[in-house]
């Protein structure tokens, strides 16, 4: 009976996997508001991002497989909070808010960064991570930005 009980066990006596995902909570914040918001022309679309990378231009937002995004973000908002569940742990070294401004599928860019430790944070298993973002539509960060 036992040999029956054994052999039924997907893993044996291994222990569980550990669980490799976290959550990202990002507090935003919009700078300016309401004045501030660019024209509606310029305004197709606001995602946050986190990417396990620094990208070198917009090219690098093809890989998928690096960034995690959330839904849409509001328009025409004073601030919001974002909650981005079953994150892939590890480091995240440039995350913020991302603007569509064009037609074009490259036309991105950076409006807002995770100030909070220099812009770099890690998610760990099973833990939650608090980060803020400000976004300033009219003066942007730099993109690409500066790596040595």
């Amino acid at each position: 009976m036992a040999a029956v009980a054994v052999a039924a066990c997907d893993h044996g006596f291994e222990p569980p996997n550990e669980p490799t995902t976290g959550t990202i909570v990002a507090d935003i914040q919009y700078v300016g508001h309401p004045d501030a918001w660019p024209p509606e022309s310029e305004l197709r679309e606001l995602l946050f991002i986190a990417m396990r990378f620094v990208p070198r231009d917009t090219s690098d937002f093809l890989q998928l497989n690096r960034i995690v995004f959330s839904d849409r973000l509001a328009f025409r908002v004073a601030g919001e909070r974002v909650v981005l569940s079953d994150v892939p742990t590890g480091p995240y070294p440039y995350a913020g808010v991302a603007q569509k401004f064009g037609g074009d599928p490259f036309d991105w860019r950076p409006v807002g960064l995770v100030e909070d430790d220099g812009g770099m944070f890690v998610v760990t298993a099973r833990e939650t991570t608090f980060v803020t973002v400000e976004v300033d539509f009219v003066h942007p960060p730099d993109f690409p930005p500066d790596v040595p």
